[in-house]
């Protein structure tokens, strides 16, 4: 009998019970089987135009991964797709598939059910973990060396191409750990971190060095770094919080979202919990509507066991979150309310602890209705005239949006552009020679493949700039797709490293 993958509404993966996994942090969506992901990826088409492909940031080879994991070749599978992502157990799960990526274009999609693309790449990358597989083979050394900024997504994928192309290239991380957002800002129950690490690792057996807990800035002037190599590519990602001036804001207990997840995860959370840093108390509040306010608000909830409410100020279909974690979120009792925006924040005298005078207690909420469109197309909220109401809360989480890293762009005076982002020339060149940079330090907060697409797109630039052919810059598509042809897919081949 034929075993369907099982599916619940539009997503199709398992997932665990709601009330037990909000008391941990183990990981939510369940993997597919061997059987079922076989299945799942014989339903491909393997379209001759494979738009699934366009649509991903960093060209993952989708066609090519259904067609060798439907005949249960696992291996070639991991080759196909490792050709251009060094993160693909990350990348599977952090992804937002359904929209605007790989399973949002899939042609099935207007049939009823898009492939389990997210799925079928977990599987393959969780398949690699258990029958490690060799790196990508490198190119003989230029004797070029190459300093990366940041062992966030971008860092990473730019380190990694780099090293593939023959150069040397250490990367400095003023955290403990590598892997920015993706190791302190997504939480276990959706990236648990064994999954990360062993891909760091992959990349450190490539030869790449990894300084953590080392800051540009502070162990070693930029200046004295560029002295020491050929080039340097900055890639500190998006770090500094939203500036809010909503009165009461300096409240104890009012805190910012992103630091509250990097505190929790960034040295374990079996650590954070030996020594909690934060009074979330048991009426929470969430002020935002993408995925860190979902995050936040969900990371709360299995810490407190409280009451968790995300507050927005626009509706839930204007959401920018992820919709299969929105799902999550209800299922494990986050509660929402939409068109409301804080107003101001307020303590109550005579009581202790989190209700003292300088401890919130309530969040002054303005009700909003939806105007005309601002700038960017999407109607603006409004505050509702008379339409004022208080919430009481033990904490609120900000997460409201972060700007581009200013630390090394004020230390090094690079020149910046909107929201105070590194400013840099198609070429991913900066105002100071031999500097580049790219990520979400040049762009403001991203996904974790669009900025890994960046660090790659940059480390090409770098490379074409330290071998003087910057006058044969070579297309990624053209590289991956053209080149490597569909019938020469069928027949086993591979890009191989790059070209010279």
């Amino acid at each position: 009998m034929k075993v369907e993958p099982n599916r619940v509404g539009a997503f199709p993966f398992k997932k665990s019970d709601p009330q037990q996994r909000k008391k941990d942090f183990s990981e939510v969506q369940q993997p597919y089987t061997e059987e079922q992901v076989m299945q799942e990826a014989n339903r491909c088409l393997l379209c001759g135009t494979p738009v699934c492909i366009d649509a991903c940031p960093v060209l993952l080879d989708v066609r090519g991964m259904n067609e060798a994991v439907a005949r249960g070749d696992f291996k070639t599978a991991y080759e196909r797709i490792r050709e251009t992502n060094p993160l693909i157990g990350v990348t599977a799960r952090c992804c937002p598939q359904l929209q605007g990526l790989c399973e949002d274009a899939c042609v099935l999609r207007w049939a009823g059910q898009p492939i389990g693309i997210g799925l079928i790449q977990r599987y393959v990358a969780d398949w690699e973990r258990k029958n490690r597989q060799q790196s990508p083979s490198t190119i003989t050394n230029t004797g070029k060396n190459v300093a990366v900024i940041g062992a966030g997504p971008a860092g990473l994928a730019a380190a990694e191409l780099l090293k593939r192309y023959g150069h040397n290239v250490v990367i400095y991380e003023e955290l403990p750990q590598a892997g920015g957002t993706a190791w302190y800002g997504i939480p276990d129950y959706h990236l648990p971190k064994d999954v990360l690490l062993a891909e760091v690792d992959k990349i450190k057996e490539m030869g790449i060095e990894i300084k953590t807990g080392f800051k540009v800035g502070r162990d070693v002037t930029f200046s004295g770094l560029l002295d020491d190599n050929d080039a340097i590519l900055i890639a500190t990602g998006s770090k500094d919080p939203a500036r809010l001036d909503t009165p009461g804001i300096e409240l104890k207990g009012v805190y910012n979202g992103y630091n509250f997840l990097e505190n929790v995860f960034v040295n374990g959370v079996q650590s954070y919990l030996q020594n909690p840093t934060f009074e979330l108390g048991k009426e929470i509040i969430v002020i935002g509507g993408g995925d860190s306010a979902l995050d936040c608000a969900r990371t709360a909830l299995r810490l407190s066991q409280g009451n968790v409410t995300i507050v927005y100020r626009r509706t839930e279909n204007d959401m920018p979150a992820d919709p299969i974690m929105l799902e999550e979120a209800k299922e494990e009792g986050v509660k929402f309310l939409f068109l409301a925006e804080p107003k101001a924040y307020e303590a109550q005298e005579g009581k202790a602890k989190v209700g003292d005078s300088k401890h919130v207690a309530f969040a002054v909420m303005n009700s909003m209705q939806l105007g005309g469109p601002d700038e960017t197309g999407r109607r603006q909220p409004e505050p509702i005239p008379g339409g004022e109401f208080k919430m009481v809360c033990s904490s609120v989480l900000l997460a409201v949006g972060r700007s581009p890293n200013s630390f090394l762009t004020k230390e090094a005076g690079l020149k910046t552009g909107k929201k105070g982002s590194i400013e840099i020339t198609d070429q991913f060149k900066t105002s100071i020679k031999n500097v580049f940079a790219c990520g979400d330090v040049t762009t403001g907060d991203s996904l974790v493949v669009k900025a890994m697409a960046s660090g790659r797109e940059a480390a090409q630039r770098v490379h074409e700039y330290l071998m003087n052919i910057e006058d044969q810059h070579v297309s990624f598509y053209e590289k991956y797709y053209t080149e490597n042809l569909y019938d020469r897919m069928l027949a086993g081949g591979k890009a191989g490293p790059p070209p010279d």
